[in-house]
């Protein structure tokens, strides 16, 4: 599977690049890492991919302010992270730069985060509405939306990874065939230290073998709470022909 590393942690990210064998992959947010640091770890042939929030907008993000009004709904569990509207004006050019200027610092994929937002607008928020900060927008225009964002970013030679989202990256798949090459998906075996439900598991076990009949390369991370979950995780990614697994004790991704 070779040398496999998740870092979204700013104080760990340099120290990831550094740790990362030669040929070996990084996914990490480049977001206050050094030049020096990524010159290094790409003259050593180590390949990078980088964060982009597709779906959401986070607090501490110097863009914050500029589309702060994009807003749809506090996200659950992630303290001052909100669920952001893709089809309003701006953000699908934000992203579009974001891509160039990530590739420009040497990254030549992105992991492409909360696309599950298509989900969200067409089935999540249905019990939200009321509380909602802006009006829901359609499902089929932020399909559109995020559909157009990926494939002019793929036409840059960036490599897209999405991170779940499997309502959207089924549907395009199948619209869109041999745009999107690796997916990633979280927590198939544990979640939080905590086995994954049967329900669950099942479900994303699906998802990921659907996706590996595409010709898709499958990465997923796995939230053990000691090294025998995590021999079960790898047994069973194998058992499956998962090609890449990365085991974190930390939910907050270090890199180790």
């Amino acid at each position: 599977m070779g040398d496999l590393r998740y870092c979204f942690e700013q104080q760990y990210v340099e120290r990831t690049l550094g740790l990362t064998k030669s040929r070996g992959l990084a996914v990490v947010d480049l977001e206050g890492v050094t030049t020096s640091a990524i010159n290094k770890a790409l003259a050593r042939n180590v390949f990078i991919y980088a964060y982009l929030n597709a779906g959401a907008l986070e607090k501490g993000r110097p863009y914050y302010g500029t589309f702060k009004n994009f807003r749809l709904e506090q996200y659950e569990g992630w303290p001052g992270e909100y669920w952001i509207d893709p089809t309003a004006k701006g953000w699908r050019s934000h992203l579009i730069n974001q891509a160039a200027a990530l590739k420009k610092r040497g990254a030549i994929g992105l992991y492409m985060d909360n696309l599950d937002i298509y989900y969200m607008v067409k089935e999540g928020f249905e019990e939200q509405k009321a509380d909602m900060i802006r009006t829901i927008p359609a499902s089929g225009l932020v399909y559109e939306a995020l559909a157009d964002t990926i494939c002019q970013i793929s036409k840059t030679g960036m490599i897209i990874m999405p991170n779940g989202g499997d309502m959207f990256v089924r549907k395009f798949i199948k619209e869109n065939p041999g745009v999107i090459k690796t997916i990633n998906q979280e927590g198939i075996c544990y979640e939080n230290k905590k086995a994954q439900s049967k329900e669950e598991k099942k479900y994303r076990t699906e998802y990921v073998d659907w996706c590996k009949r595409q010709g898709i390369y499958i990465r997923g991370i796995e939230y053990p709470k000691n090294s025998a979950q995590a021999l079960i995780a790898k047994a069973y990614y194998k058992r499956h022909g998962w090609q890449g697994i990365y085991i974190s004790y930390h939910k907050d991704l270090r890199g180790d």
